[in-house]
């Protein structure tokens, strides 16, 4: 509201229309008289109004014809990725379940995989079918070859440990007459396997050492370095004692623990006493293992005699390897 220029003092108020609004013009009336075809007393006049042709016939603009073709927009019951074509709403099937209640299918030209639903009779038959004709199968059959095929000396270079335990135990339990002689047939263990991986994990003990002069070989540092070679090189001495224990070979048994007792002395000496533990246990094994085949042998004199050279030498190193002299002198005795 604002007040008045011209001294009155009253408001006036202001006018606003729209951006696009026509401007009024101001409508006159024409008054004009008819044909003079009666000449009655009563004339008659007829009345023009000029008024805009906007507000006559108003005509809608070429956007406002688009949307009035195109009616009203309808949403569907259902979301899908497919565009709206018509504003015709899209009823949905709806697949009634007894177990899962309404399930809403959605309008999609693919076929939509549905995980739950089991694969028919006539399905699983045909995939069989299609199985049992595919060229990869065939490919396969001719590919294999069955151990007859092979001479069993021949395939028996292909078998693990395991599986050769299991055929000679299946041909000992058919034919009971061959354990006499296939016993005077087994050789003693090959040890030079097992100590080639004891000189192996030797060498990388002393690889892991420091090169340089101005550097202890045997302090914290170097120990932290060579450690998880240590680790492995006691876990190879387990392993392999327990190997010839249960393969109750106890001759062969008591010579490699002699063996690995000069690697395991070759090891370094730490400078922390904590730090030979691995050391000590390593000997420790050794010498219960040796005691073990001890004890299981029926030993001669002679060979007694040169064990106990053995023994002496290892006293030394470890307090246990007294026990195994103690009972080779004992047995010694005995004998006499």
């Amino acid at each position: 509201m604002a007040e008045g220029g011209f001294g009155t003092g009253e408001p006036v108020a202001h006018r606003t229309r729209g951006a696009l609004e026509e401007l009024p013009r101001s409508a006159t009336i024409s008054l004009h008289q008819s044909p003079a075809g009666n000449f009655d007393n009563n004339t008659s006049w007829s009345a023009t109004v000029n008024l805009p042709s906007s507000y006559l016939s108003p005509t809608p603009s070429p956007d406002e014809l688009v949307i009035r073709d195109r009616g009203r927009r309808s949403l569907p019951i259902e979301w899908s990725p497919i565009p709206i074509e018509s504003p015709i709403k899209r009823q949905t099937p709806i697949k009634r379940s007894p177990t899962k209640g309404m399930i809403i299918l959605r309008s999609s030209p693919r076929k939509r995989l549905q995980l739950t639903d089991t694969p028919s009779k006539d399905l699983l038959e045909n995939r069989r079918r299609l199985m049992q004709m595919s060229p990869i199968l065939k490919k396969c059959r001719s590919l294999t070859v069955s151990p007859s095929q092979s001479p069993p000396e021949v395939a028996i270079k292909g078998l693990s440990q395991n599986q050769l335990v299991d055929v000679l135990n299946h041909v000992l339990t058919n034919h009971p007459e061959l354990k006499d002689e296939i016993s005077n047939i087994l050789p003693q263990p090959d040890l030079k396997h097992m100590e080639e991986k004891l000189n192996q994990q030797k060498k990388c003990i002393f690889k892991s050492l420091p090169v340089s002069r101005l550097a202890s070989k045997t302090d914290s540092p170097a120990y932290n370095k060579a450690s998880p070679h240590l680790t492995t090189f006691k876990k190879a001495i387990i392993e392999q004692c327990g190997q010839l224990a249960e393969a109750e070979q106890w001759m062969s048994l008591v010579d490699y623990s002699l063996l690995a007792w000069s690697y395991v002395r070759a090891t370094p000496i730490w400078d922390s006493v904590q730090h030979n533990n691995c050391r000590r246990a390593c000997f420790k094994t050794l010498s219960t293992h040796c005691l073990q085949g001890l004890k299981n042998v029926p030993w001669t004199h002679e060979q007694l005699e040169k064990l106990l050279k053995k023994l002496e030498q290892c006293r030394s190193d470890h307090e246990e390897m007294q026990q195994c002299i103690e009972h080779v002198r004992t047995v010694m005795s005995n004998q006499v």
